[in-house]
C-alpha cells in the first residue's frame, strides 16, 4: 500500500482501532516553514485560461506558516471571506486563518495539547473542529472565540466534520464507530454503526444525507439525518477510501490510497461505483473537493501534486512549486475567493490553487 500520513501525537496512546488507523497513514514528519513560492505547471493538459484573479489556471502559492514546526492539517472557507486551517504541533496547537493575499493570523487554543483536526465551517456562522487525542468538538468565532464541547463517550477519537443539511454539524468517531450530531448550542447526540465502520472522514452529499469513509472496511457509508445507515462495498477488495466531498454532478466523489493503486472514485446517491485510477500508483491521494469549475480537486501528498479530475474522469496534475517530495499536501477546500485551497501536513505551509470559474465539469 502507498504510504500516506497522519500526524500523530506520540505521548498519547490510542485505542487499537485507531493505532491501525494511525500505521495506515504513517510517515516521518519533518517540517520546515519556508517562503512564499508560486509556479504554474500542468501534467496530462495545460493550465488554461485565466482565473478569478488573474493568474494561469494551476498557478500554485505557497505561503509559510508563523508557527516554527507546524503542521497544517484540515482546512475549509470561512464565513468571513478568509480560509481557516487547523495547526498541529509538538507542544503548542493553534487555528489559523489566512486572508485570500495570503496574511495569517493564528489563535492559540485554550488547552494547547489538543491537537485539532479536521474544522469545517458552520451555519451559524462559525468554525468547528475536532479534537481527537482529546475527545472534543470545538468552535471558534470569526474573532477567535473558542469553546470547546466534550463528547459523551471516552476515546471515540472524532476526526471527520462537516456542516450538516439539518443546521446543525456532524462528525465521525472513529474509535467509538459512531456518526455525531452537535448542534450549534453544543449538544450532541451520538448514532451507531455496524460493526468495525471505524469512519473517518464526512460530508454532506447531495441528496441531503451524510456520507462518510471507512478505509478499514474499504466502504463507503450513508447515513440519513434521522440514523439510518447503509453502507456500500468498493470494489477495489484492498482499497481504503480516505476523504469524500459532494460533486457537482450530483454524486460523491473521494480518494483511495489503497492497494495496488491510488485512485479517485466516484459514487452515485443509489451507491453505484466507477474508479479512475491515478497513472502514479504511489501519489497517495488523501484530500478532495469539488471547485467552483466544475471539476474536483484533490491532493496526492506522496508526490507532492495537486491534481484535477472532471466528472467524466479527465486528469491533469500541478506539482508543486517548492521542489520537495516531504511537502506532503494534505487536505483541500474550495476558499471564498473562488481559488482552491490546501495544507501541506510536512511543509508547514499552506497552498492557494488558481481555479477558473467556468471548467470542464459538465458530463
Amino acid at each position: 500500500m502507498p504510504e500516506t500520513p497522519l500526524l500523530s501525537p506520540r505521548r498519547h496512546r490510542a485505542p487499537a482501532r485507531w493505532r491501525r488507523l494511525a500505521v495506515l497513514f504513517a510517515c516521518t514528519l519533518l517540517s520546515v516553514p519556508g517562503p512564499a513560492f508560486a509556479g504554474q505547471h500542468g501534467t496530462g493538459g495545460t493550465g488554461g485560461a485565466d482565473g478569478s484573479d488573474g493568474n494561469p489556471v494551476g498557478t500554485i502559492v505557497e505561503f509559510a506558516v508563523p508557527t516554527e514546526g507546524g503542521s497544517p492539517v484540515g482546512v475549509t472557507g470561512g464565513p468571513d471571506g478568509n480560509v481557516w486551517f487547523t495547526i498541529q504541533t509538538a507542544s503548542v496547537n493553534k487555528i489559523g486563518r489566512i486572508t485570500p493575499h495570503g496574511k495569517i493570523k493564528e489563535f492559540p487554543l485554550p488547552h494547547p495539547e489538543r491537537f485539532p483536526d479536521d474544522i469545517t465551517s458552520g451555519a451559524d456562522g462559525n468554525l468547528w473542529f475536532t479534537e481527537p487525542f482529546h475527545n472534543h468538538i470545538a468552535r471558534i468565532t470569526p474573532q477567535g472565540k473558542v469553546t470547546e464541547f466534550p463528547l459523551p463517550q471516552a476515546d471515540s477519537f472524532p476526526y471527520g466534520i462537516t456542516r450538516g443539511p439539518d443546521g446543525n454539524v456532524w462528525f465521525t468517531e472513529n474509535a467509538a464507530n459512531k456518526i455525531g450530531r452537535i448542534t450549534p448550542r453544543g449538544k450532541i447526540t451520538q448514532f451507531p454503526l455496524p460493526p468495525d465502520s471505524q469512519p473517518y472522514r464526512i460530508t454532506t452529499g447531495p441528496d441531503g444525507n451524510l456520507w462518510f469513509t471507512s478505509p478499514f472496511t474499504n466502504k463507503i457509508g450513508r447515513m440519513t439525518p434521522r440514523g439510518e445507515v447503509k453502507e456500500f462495498a468498493l470494489p477495489n477488495p484492498d482499497g481504503a477510501p480516505f476523504n469524500i466531498a459532494a460533486g457537482p454532478d450530483g454524486n460523491l466523489w473521494f480518494t483511495d490510497g489503497g492497494a495496488p493503486a491510488s485512485e479517485v472514485g466516484r459514487i452515485t446517491p443509489r451507491g453505484d461505483v466507477r474508479r479512475f485510477p491515478l497513472p502514479d500508483v504511489n501519489s497517495g491521494p488523501i484530500g478532495i473537493a469539488a471547485g467552483p469549475d466544475g471539476n474536483l480537486w484533490f491532493t496526492e501528498s506522496n508526490r507532492n501534486r495537486i491534481g484535477r479530475i472532471t466528472p467524466r474522469g479527465e486528469l491533469t496534475e500541478f506539482p508543486l512549486p517548492t521542489p520537495n517530495l516531504d511537502n506532503t499536501p494534505f487536505h483541500i477546500a474550495k476558499g471564498p475567493d473562488g481559488n482552491m485551497w490546501f495544507t501541506e501536513l510536512v511543509g508547514n505551509r499552506v497552498g492557494r490553487v488558481t481555479v477558473g470559474g467556468h471548467g470542464h465539469g459538465k458530463p
